[in-house]
């Protein structure tokens, strides 16, 4: 008999322990989805702020996420598998470090593969914690509001009067070109002005799957502080990434709510309205002379000749490249500073050559493929926000920054949130069909 109940009562204890563990695990799964909103909502802004410790706020936040995530699968012992798309991400960083071998700048090749090593860390941590669509907008929002702050912060900066110019001069060795463009915080122009673009498309998302009342104000209040602080940045690039964006309109417009869909024509008047008040007379002019000079026979702010230079690289280095982000050592011999290249395309094909560019190429071609599987509120969000990126980067050097791998991280979240949703659908309704006979 004390066999017996010995024998009895180990599975039962076996339960226990399994279901306590399932408890701490998904509370834990909670927490470190919240830290990861925070750290999503940093992303626009935080790495520019002071520092704390050593380390600005979002490494912080992102420590915290990957401390929590890590106790949550030591306790319960489970990951999810891996989809393709996070295959061809791991190829392009791998392939980053085996450059190594035959980089031009150790030193910076080394600073690069531990920037993707964090950089797929993130991509890691979304793809554990946005397991469901719902947690995916989740993290839209925060990206959202996070790009708000900083289109509030560069319009302070402008009603305050201080230029990004007079901010990146207290920076020591900083060289300050432009001194009538405006930012937040220590922000470059251009970086800002593609941050809040890629913001967007997010927002027609956000306002056609009618989230609430105050996600809807202030969806509205981005569209309008994101477009001004992109004409207060000077962001040629910029502006053209926003038209990109500004094409999801069109395609949303019959599905937002019928007041949305009367004010919104009258608003984007009032935006135009108000950013050629506001916009300073300099700005404007710089805007002009993107189509009028630099398009024409200018170099776009000296990138063609940073371009040129690259490329001249690359013959040398065709197949292999000269090492992740040794870019600017590789050009010194045609300009005396080592700049990026303000293109992250042919960033890419003179740093990794052509293996690297074709490893982008098909992990751009995936993307492009699962999108056009979506359902076609999620489709039009994810090839206006493709479109974007890539009018974007083609005058930055994004491939390495983690708004670049954000995006890639939480659209593969997405494709893959929305597949899971429709299998378990699936399943259930053949057992209800059961359960009525």
């Amino acid at each position: 008999m004390t066999a017996n109940v010995s024998v009895g009562a180990h599975p039962l204890s076996l339960s226990s322990s399994s279901s306590s563990s399932a408890r701490i695990g998904s509370a834990l799964g909670r927490i470190a989805y919240v830290v990861l909103c925070a750290f999503v909502f940093d992303l626009p802004w935080g790495e520019y702020v002071p520092q704390l410790g050593g380390l600005v706020l979002g490494t912080w936040i992102g420590l915290l996420a990957v401390g929590v995530m890590a106790l949550r699968t030591a306790l319960t012992g489970r990951c999810r598998i891996l989809s393709p798309l996070h295959y061809w991400m791991l190829s392009l960083a791998a392939w980053s470090a085996l450059s190594i071998f035959w980089t031009l700048d150790w030193g910076s090749t080394v600073t690069r593969v531990g920037t993707y090593l964090q950089l797929l860390i993130v991509v890691w941590l979304i793809w554990e914690l946005a397991v469901t669509e719902e947690r995916v907008v989740g993290l839209l929002q925060a990206y959202v509001f996070g790009a708000l702050g900083a289109s509030i912060g560069t319009l302070y900066n402008f009603m305050a009067g201080h230029t990004a110019a007079q901010l990146a001069s207290t920076i020591p060795g900083k060289v300050v070109w432009e001194t009538y463009r405006y930012s937040f915080a220590y922000l470059n122009e251009d970086d800002l002005g593609l941050v809040v673009a890629l913001s967007i498309p997010m927002v027609f998302y956000l306002l056609v799957s009618r989230k609430g009342l105050l996600v809807e104000l202030l969806c509205w209040l981005q569209l309008g502080a994101g477009f001004c602080s992109i004409l207060l940045s000077g962001s040629r690039g910029a502006l053209l990434a926003v038209v990109s964006a500004l094409m999801m309109y069109p395609l949303i417009l019959s599905r937002l709510p019928r007041w949305q869909k009367y004010a919104s024509p009258v608003a984007c008047v009032g935006l135009l309205a108000g950013g050629a008040y506001l916009v300073p007379h300099s700005l404007w002019s710089r805007m002009f002379e993107f189509g009028y000079r630099e398009l024409a026979a200018g170099t776009l702010t000296h990138r063609t000749v940073l371009w040129a230079a690259g490329l001249e690289a690359f013959r040398d280095h065709p197949f292999l490249g000269v090492g992740a982000g040794a870019y600017g050592p590789a050009i010194l011999r045609a300009v005396d500073i080592p700049y990026p290249a303000h293109n992250s395309f042919i960033s890419i094909l003179v740093e990794l050559g052509v293996i690297g560019a074709l490893l982008v190429f098909a992990l751009l071609a995936s993307f492009f493929h699962c999108v056009k599987r979506m359902r076609y509120l999620e489709r039009c969000l994810w090839m206006t926000l493709l479109m974007t990126w890539t009018v974007g980067v083609s005058s930055l050097t994004w491939e390495y920054r983690k708004p670049t791998w954000f995006l890639f991280g939480l659209l593969t979240a997405h494709v893959y949130s929305r597949r899971q949703e429709n299998r378990a659908v699936a399943v259930s309704a053949p057992s209800r069909q059961t359960t009525l006979r």
